[in-house]
């Protein structure tokens, strides 16, 4: 497949919440054009925090595709990213995605093992690790056969570092940070990289609600773990994201990036 792109196409979900709508911004910065999830859904009883986010992004002068994705952990969702690129430019050349579950309705999921259901567990899974199957299915195979691009998929700083009292949540994610770790064994000699981005005490309304972070002593007792003694801002967190999905960093492959405030190097 011959790349005949003037500027290059990042795919990129969720842009309603976490990182996604920074890296959004940053890539489009660093002229792209951009293959969207809907910034405008809820996700996990959360409404999104980035209502304006595609004017945002046209106004810095690429285009925007949006695709209405209701759930980017069910089969065939990121497959739709896929093909609303290859329609409209013919391809693409990097991807962040974003599963994950940490909720079912008001059920919170990122519980100790000895309080998981099997059905919680099995919701975990799919959520997590299935997701990630998916996701890969869909983005490698055009990427090789292209002969270039980045993939970069969000699983936790939790798949790489153990944390007490979430132990379906960390196992889950510990699977899919496997899955992605295996990718590159066939795809480097054919120009693609694929990498994990884990992340932990992001400060966004999804990490405060799954935990328990709301008054000023529970914020206390949660950044008493993080040697930077702070939650992590989305948009600072993105500018490493960002810098694995523009083309200019691929000697970096088959790892796992964490920023979780030095967390993870305990």
């Amino acid at each position: 497949m011959a790349k005949t792109r003037e500027r290059r196409v990042a795919l990129i979900t969720d842009t309603a919440q976490h990182i996604g709508p920074y890296i959004a911004k940053e890539l489009a910065d660093r002229d792209h054009d951009l293959v969207i999830s809907d910034p405008n859904v809820t996700i996990e009883g959360a409404e999104t925090l980035h209502p304006n986010l595609v004017a945002e992004l046209k106004e810095k002068g690429g285009r925007v595709e949006v695709v209405d994705i209701d759930d980017v952990n069910k089969a065939g969702s990121v497959q739709k990213l896929v093909d609303r690129a290859m329609e409209v430019f013919g391809g693409f050349d990097s991807a962040f995605i974003r599963p994950g579950i940490h909720r079912q309705g008001d059920h919170n999921l990122c519980v100790p093992w000895d309080q998981l259901t099997a059905e919680d567990y099995t919701a975990l899974f799919v959520g997590n690790e299935l997701s990630t199957l998916y996701a890969l299915q869909a983005l490698v195979p055009p990427l090789v056969a292209q002969g270039s691009g980045q993939v970069l998929i969000e699983a936790s700083a939790t798949a790489a570092k153990d944390m007490q009292g979430v132990g379906g949540y960390g196992a889950t994610r510990a699977g899919a940070k496997y899955l992605i770790n295996n990718v590159p064994l066939p795809a480097p000699p054919k120009g693609v990289t694929a990498n994990g981005f884990g992340t932990n005490f992001c400060d966004y309304p999804g990490f405060r609600d799954s935990v328990g972070c709301h008054t000023d002593e529970e914020l206390a007792e949660w950044v008493s773990f993080i040697p930077q003694r702070r939650l992590g801002p989305p948009e600072e967190i993105a500018h490493l994201a960002a810098a694995l999905l523009d083309g200019k960093c691929n000697y970096y492959g088959a790892q796992f990036a964490n920023m979780s405030g030095g967390w993870n190097g305990l």
